[in-house]
């Protein structure tokens, strides 16, 4: 059917807008994890310039997306909490920020994603997709942010591939204890995202199914409440890959303690 990519797209957004958080009348927010090693940041040659991309590393991260309102031929969402990194060979730099995504049109759906982010610590630049046809179905946000649009002979662009994983609390409302791991399965990083309902110390750990812990994420330390993230490569604690399957990821408060299955493919 021709319109089956309409229609899943009207579905999709249908169930954004009526999913709420528990006892509050605002919109719920979807929280997206980027796909790795699909996700990455590339600098170099663009547009009419023939030379080869000079750095290119990969995207972890989450951010999320939540509906502003809607017109007749656009939905429109903020996207807020952008927490990235880019793992680069003298580690990592992390990307913060916030912007807009659109989709709609009156013809053919497109959609648009604007950006304004801090690299690295510097002052936010402003990136931005233009309006161009979907790279994937809703809810999955597949496209590519740049300074330039990929014009001019140098260009800073993020290629980004993004899924939902989850869903974080209203603005305001008191966040429970959580825990998501995403994307998963994964072959690259995958972002464990965890919000606390007040300061706690806290152990994230990796663990196999024996029970032993593979990978420490964090070790006793003491987190104000909120959401944080952590990415983790797929490697233990001596730096080794780990072989895929079925990994636990763990969170351990003094009050509580969350388990979530974390598995790795080739």
């Amino acid at each position: 059917m021709r319109n089956r990519p309409l229609l899943a797209s009207i579905v999709c957004a249908g169930i954004l807008a009526a999913r709420s958080a528990a006892g509050q009348g605002s919109e719920p927010s979807a929280l997206y994890a980027l796909v790795s090693p699909q996700s990455q940041f590339e600098w170099g040659c663009y547009g009419p310039c023939d030379c080869a991309v000079i750095v290119q590393s990969g995207i972890v991260g989450t951010f999320v997306l939540t509906r502003s309102h809607t017109d007749p031929l656009f939905t429109s969402y903020d996207v807020t909490d952008v927490r990235w990194n880019i793992q680069s060979p003298s580690g990592p730099v992390r990307i913060s920020g916030s912007g807009t995504y659109r989709r709609g049109g009156e013809v053919a759906i497109t959609e648009q994603l604007e950006l304004d982010l801090s690299l690295g610590g510097e002052p936010p630049l402003h990136f931005d997709s233009g309006m161009r046809s979907p790279g994937a179905l809703f809810p999955e946000i597949r496209t590519s942010v740049s300074l330039h649009f990929e014009f001019q002979c140098m260009d800073t662009v993020l290629r980004l591939d993004a899924k939902p994983v989850g869903w974080v609390s209203a603005p305001g409302s008191r966040s429970p204890l959580t825990l998501v791991v995403g994307p998963n399965p994964a072959s690259g990083a995958s972002a464990l995202v965890f919000t606390l309902p007040s300061d706690a110390v806290v152990d994230l750990g990796v663990f196999d199914l024996a029970g032993r812990r593979v990978r420490a994420l964090v070790a006793h330390e003491r987190l104000p409440g909120g959401a944080h993230f952590r990415s983790w490569d797929g490697r233990g604690d001596d730096g080794e890959p780990l072989p895929p399957g079925i990994y636990l990821a763990r969170l351990d408060t003094p009050g509580a303690r969350l388990t979530r299955v974390a598995v790795r493919v080739k």
